[in-house]
């Protein structure tokens, strides 16, 4: 590893301990950044494999809703009578601090309004699956959610790693070696002079 090009004084040294001081109190904050991103994303992991569950039941559901209301009424008929809904959700955002992220939020918020216009009657069978997609769509919400978060704290992981390396591998190595180096000029150049000053004192006496 090369060191830094720097003349061997002992301001030199001193400017060096305290970059070394703040690298190396910097690379235990990054570690520890580095330990909770990891954790936060194991963790979310774990809840959007839950969420894919759940989301993978209600879409079952839904299904079996729909063939219901297909066989009272027709998939003609509910194909058109749904495009008559008016919009019976309102999304909403919001976010979280963490790590000097701000990890959003995704709310759905389900309102029932009076549709504008409807086809003669329609059955049970039908509100089923409205309100089976209502569930559906919370749950889009919630994994929306989860893989944004998770998104966000992967690209910050690599972030922090890419520091961690750089500390770790360039700048704690490089002014490691050249403190080292300006540490043994220093106590040559102390050694030269005191050998110095000897021979002057033998010369001067003799």
């Amino acid at each position: 590893m090369s060191r830094i090009e720097l003349p061997p004084t002992k301001s030199s040294l001193r400017k060096l301990k305290e970059d070394l001081a703040f690298a190396y109190e910097g690379y235990d904050l990054l570690n520890q950044k580095r330990e909770i991103l990891a954790l936060e994303i194991v963790r979310k992991i774990g809840e959007i494999r839950r969420i894919e569950t759940d989301f993978q039941q209600v879409l079952n559901e839904l299904y079996a809703a729909y063939r219901n209301a297909a066989i009272d009424m027709g998939s003609d008929v509910i194909t058109i009578q749904s495009c008559y809904e008016t919009r019976s959700y309102f999304l909403h955002i919001d976010f979280t601090k963490l790590m000097g992220l701000r990890l959003p939020n995704i709310h759905i918020n389900l309102k029932n309004p009076n549709p504008i216009f409807t086809l003669p009657q329609t059955t049970a069978t039908y509100d089923e699956t409205k309100e089976q997609s209502h569930k559906a769509l919370l749950i889009v919400a919630e994994y929306a959610t989860m893989t944004k978060s998770i998104i966000m704290l992967s690209r910050e992981l690599k972030k922090v790693q890419r520091r961690v390396n750089a500390l770790e591998k360039i700048f704690i190595p490089q002014h490691e070696e050249s403190k080292k180096y300006i540490t043994d000029r220093i106590e040559e150049m102390e050694r030269e002079e005191v050998f110095v000053k000897k021979l002057i004192r033998q010369r001067q006496s003799g």
